[in-house]
């Protein structure tokens, strides 16, 4: 009797782990949804030209601070994550990104205020989110750390193809840009708030894997790599992605056309996730990485130099999203595979910088650019330069044995 008891309890508590294990991938998955909805930038920076007179370089400035911001929050919660855990970075991600969509939303049209709300707060809520939802599933599957963070920032990459098409619906409604903005931040901040409940640390996961950080590591050369290799990828990408519309609209593709471009670029970049971080497992982050990148640098090259048609913008598009997207799951499987997982959330966010750095150049560049030149041939040239650049840096990598 005494042993049935004892088994029944040993299956309950199976079971329960089993599903905190899955209910905390679904739950960071969803909050990636969520938080990662900047991608489809392009679609509320068209109205907002429209509607306030907004140039390509401020929105794309916007954009821009957002992520910057982003990265940099993420050092902060880091170390927050290590002494709270991952439930009050989620609920704290929630709150400021909520607010930074309702300041925007009563802006009435002040670019200072939109800058703000849009670009700081909502990236720094974004920061909290990330990290916590990044970190923890791994911690779950520390063999296959590559697909399973594939599969969580996969969530960040698909996030545009819901914002784009929800806000698009809600523009085509008659609602204007600023009460767009304000469903989007009210509707999305309740669900990262409720999916906070469901994202648990692994069973005995405390204090003593929370091991005091050695900030020697910012001094080695494999960190410089991931930093550089980080910052040239993403800067590329980032060049692009906020001016897809604009590099459409110079060949008088229609706006539904456009917004499709938007969300086939984030399917891909969804796609590109998985497909990368599932082929590191097997083929290692050094090769990936060289594949990955110049596959981006290819792509981004294309789209500034070619003559767009519907469907070409369309193709090429989802090309840029299945090549940046690997940029999310490759520097972050390489900095636990060199550093290790108890070590990840904490010293991930320093490799992020490079994003930091990529967030306010890539965009801004682009955007200058192309209101001095009216062109996008030379800025997508650039990008792509860049990428192949971040594939031979990235490609220097040794290989590694967790530490």
């Amino acid at each position: 009797m005494m042993v049935s008891i004892i088994l029944d309890n040993f299956v309950v508590n199976i079971s329960i782990l089993q599903m905190k294990k899955y209910l905390t991938i679904v739950s960071s998955f969803i909050v990636m949804l969520c938080l990662g909805s900047m991608f489809a930038w392009s679609v509320i920076a068209r109205e907002l030209a429209n509607d306030f007179g907004f140039s390509l370089s401020k929105t794309q400035l916007v954009f821009g601070i957002f992520f910057t911001f982003f990265p940099i929050t993420m050092l902060l919660a880091g170390k927050l994550e290590r002494k709270t855990g991952p439930k009050l970075l989620v609920l704290i991600s929630a709150a400021l990104f909520t607010g930074g969509y309702l300041l925007s939303a009563i802006s009435n049209g002040s670019y200072l205020l939109i800058l703000i709300g849009m670009g700081v707060l909502s990236g720094a809520g974004t920061g909290f989110g990330y990290l916590a939802a990044l970190a923890v599933p791994a911690r779950w599957f520390p063999q296959r750390k590559g697909l399973i963070t594939g599969i969580v920032v996969a969530g960040f990459g698909l996030a545009a193809v819901f914002f784009s098409f929800f806000a698009e619906h809600l523009l085509n409604s008659g609602k204007s840009v600023l009460e767009t903005i304000k469903i989007i931040g009210l509707s999305y901040g309740t669900i990262v708030a409720v999916m906070a409940l469901f994202i648990y640390n692994p069973q005995g996961y405390g204090e003593e894997d929370r091991v005091k950080i050695d900030y020697s590591f910012l001094r080695t050369r494999a960190y410089v790599r991931l930093v550089i290799g980080f910052f040239m990828g993403t800067f590329a990408g980032l060049l692009v992605i906020g001016s897809l519309t604009a590099i459409g609209s110079q060949y008088n593709i229609e706006n539904h056309i456009l917004v499709l471009g938007v969300s086939g670029f984030a399917l891909a970049n969804f796609l590109g996730r998985i497909s990368w971080g599932f082929l590191s497992d097997y083929i290692g982050s050094n090769l990936s990485v060289l594949l990955a990148l110049t596959f981006q640098a290819v792509s981004i090259f294309l789209i500034g130099h070619l003559t767009l048609t519907p469907l070409l913008y369309l193709a090429i598009a989802a090309l840029i999203g299945f090549g940046f997207g690997s940029n999310f799951v490759l520097f972050a499987r390489e900095t636990a595979q060199m550093f290790g997982l108890k070590n990840f959330g904490s010293i991930y966010p320093y490799v992020f910088l490079g994003y930091s750095l990529a967030g306010i150049l890539g965009p801004v560049t682009g955007g200058l650019l192309y209101d001095l030149l009216n062109d996008f041939s030379l800025p997508t040239a650039i990008a792509a330069g860049m990428s192949l650049i971040g594939a031979l840096v990235a490609n220097l990598f040794k290989k590694s044995q967790s530490v």
